[in-house]
Formats: C-alpha cells, sequence, structure tokens
C-alpha cells in the first residue's frame, strides 16, 4: 500500500509506528527492493513505572513527527506518501489507537496530503475491539490491507483495498514481485468459507443458523473472554499476579501479551509439568525478554502472547484458572 502511493504520488518516504512489522520482520525490504525510506513515529513508555510497556500509535505522537521531520527537512512539502496504522497493534498485545484519535490522524493526513493506510491484518479482531462494523472502521482510511489466514482462519492470502486508480497500480506490482498464481481459487475458497464461518455470514436461502453456528463465538466474544480471564489472574489470586504482567492490563481485542519474572527455561518446565500432571497446557510458545526492546529492568525475563480463539473459547474460565495457579506455584518454588 505504502510503494503504491509513492509511486502515484512520487514520493519515496512512508511513515509507521516504531513496532510496525515493516521495521522488524520483514528485512528491509522497503529499502532493498522498494527504495522506500521509513518516517518512524516513536512510542513513549508510560510514565507509570509498574506498567513499562508502549502505547500503540496517538495523535500527539505523528503530529510531533511530522513537524520535527519538516523541521530538519526544512521543506514546506511533508515529502510523505503514507502513513500506515495497524489495527491492532500485534506487537504491542492487541492495543487499538482510540477511535476519537484514529479520525483526528485521517484528518491531519488529508490536510498534509498524505494518504492513511490500515494494516488490517486484524482487523475483525480490531472492529470487535472498537464496537463498530467493518465499514465503520475502515471509513477512515485511503487504504486497507486484510490478512486471511489470522483471524479468520483461511489457508493463506490476503486483500488490498482502495480506489480504482490504488488498485491498477498495486495490480502491477503484484506481477512484478511475481505474486500472480497461476490459480487463486484453493485460497479464495478457503477464504471465503473462513468468512462465512468465523462471521456467521450466508447461512443460506432459509437464513437458519446450525446448532453449531449458534455455538460458534464472536470476536466480541473471545474478547470478552480475555478481558475476563486476565481479571481473574491479575485480581482473585495473589500468587499468580507476583509471578506475571499483563499488557494491556485490560485487553482492547482478543489478544494480549504477558510477561513473566522467570527464565525461560524455569517457564518451559513448569508448563511441561502442569501439562503432565494437570492435562493443562497454560501456554504454547514463550521466548526470553529481548535486553533491547522489552522492560528488562522491570524483572521481567520471560514474555508470551496468549490469544482466544475457536478451539480454546469453549474451555471453562475455572480450568484456565488452575492451571495458571499450579504453574504460578511451580515456578514461585523455583526461585
Amino acid at each position: 500500500g505504502a510503494h503504491t502511493n509513492a509511486n502515484l504520488g512520487g514520493m519515496s518516504m512512508f511513515a509507521c509506528h516504531d513496532t510496525s512489522h515493516l521495521l522488524l520482520h520483514e528485512e528491509d525490504a522497503y529499502r532493498e527492493l522498494l527504495l522506500m525510506n521509513p518516517l518512524v513515529i516513536p512510542s513513549h513508555v508510560s510514565g507509570d513505572e509498574s506498567l513499562p510497556f508502549r502505547p500503540p500509535m496517538r495523535f500527539n505522537d505523528v503530529q510531533t513527527a511530522f513537524e520535527s521531520h519538516r523541521t530538519q527537512t526544512q521543506q514546506t512539502e511533508l515529502g510523505v506518501s503514507t502513513l500506515i496504522l495497524e489495527l491492532p497493534h500485534r506487537e504491542l498485545g492487541g492495543k487499538l489507537t482510540p477511535w476519537q484519535e484514529v479520525l483526528e490522524i485521517g484528518t491531519l493526513c488529508r490536510t498534509e496530503g498524505v494518504k492513511f493506510h490500515c494494516d488490517g491484518a486484524r482487523i475483525f479482531e480490531a472492529s470487535a475491539g472498537y464496537h463498530k462494523s467493518l465499514p465503520e472502521v475502515t471509513e477512515p482510511f485511503d487504504s486497507v490491507y486484510i490478512s486471511f489466514y489470522k483471524g479468520i482462519g483461511a489457508l493463506s492470502g490476503a486483500m488490498l483495498l482502495g480506489d480504482a486508480q490504488f488498485c491498477s497500480e498495486a495490480r502491477t506490482w503484484l506481477r512484478r514481485f511475481g505474486g500472480n498464481l497461476y490459480t487463486l481459487l484453493p485460497y479464495a475458497v478457503s477464504a471465503w468459507a473462513g468468512y462465512r464461518h468465523k462471521l456467521g455470514v450466508d447461512r443460506g436461502a432459509d437464513n437458519i443458523a446450525s446448532s453449531d453456528e449458534c455455538e460458534r463465538p464472536t470476536f466480541r466474544d473471545k474478547q470478552e473472554k480475555m478481558i475476563r480471564l486476565v481479571a481473574m489472574l491479575s485480581n482473585e489470586n495473589p500468587i499468580v499476579p507476583n509471578t506475571l504482567s499483563f499488557d494491556p492490563p485490560v485487553p482492547q481485542t482478543c489478544m494480549v501479551h504477558g510477561y513473566l519474572t522467570s527464565s525461560l527455561v524455569d517457564c518451559e518446565t513448569s508448563r511441561d509439568e502442569v501439562l503432565k500432571e494437570l492435562g493443562i497446557s497454560v501456554l504454547s510458545r514463550m521466548r526470553s525478554m529481548d535486553t533491547e526492546t522489552d522492560p528488562v529492568d522491570h524483572g521481567f525475563r520471560t514474555k508470551f502472547e496468549w490469544a482466544i480463539g475457536d478451539g480454546n473459547y469453549h474451555i471453562d474460565d475455572e480450568v484456565f484458572l488452575n492451571g495458571w495457579k499450579a504453574f504460578a506455584n511451580k515456578l514461585q518454588s523455583m526461585d
């Protein structure tokens, strides 16, 4: 999206949050393949020392970055083709930019002549978090990216949406990058099936839901369960809060990040013992903290990502609580 807008506007710079996957996980493809450069919107750690976690992109941060860039370049024109806003911020535990600030950022972009692009890889989760429909969430943006293999569980694939000129330019670059597969049929069928299954649409001519569809959780249902579980683990048992912290403290979507004070080895050992003794797997993947980017100064040594999906939604809350209590007890016994 950023490169398409850059070509149409004749500018080689885009703006994004400092946790954007374009900066962290794409091997500098924007620079090596597209000869583009980022204007990085920095995030600022909360002043509350008990919560050393970064916020999502905020309006004031964008405005300050734009003003600073203009001052440094001493140019009247900003020279930025696109501002990318990720909804939600995956690297920040599913945090959402406050909706009013999304609108304000959009207004600022229009004033500055900057296209506003939504990295909506998890836009279905964002829609539930905002309590807004997909058309409402996408309305402020000039272009939107939607992933099909994440929230709706398709094999693979994505969609890029924009006006006719934008899409025409994007199709050209899709071919240049070798993305014009012989057939998209398996991916299209999988994406459509996932959309129907996860969002409960197109139930047939009689519009009568099956028993399976009636029990299928919505993205909002999953978020509410995530909120409930985090609250239980954070407040109802003193052992667990002494062992871990959640970011954000109240989940804004159906995912959250967690930080543990024990080492990765101790966490994996305790998890495996709980699984063996109780048959409960509290976590699948964990990793050691990054000393350059993570809040290690606050005693955290291991981090994880936790999400509620179709597979674990129907597990009783008490099962989660019992598993985490046992996990925390084992960690404390190792200290």
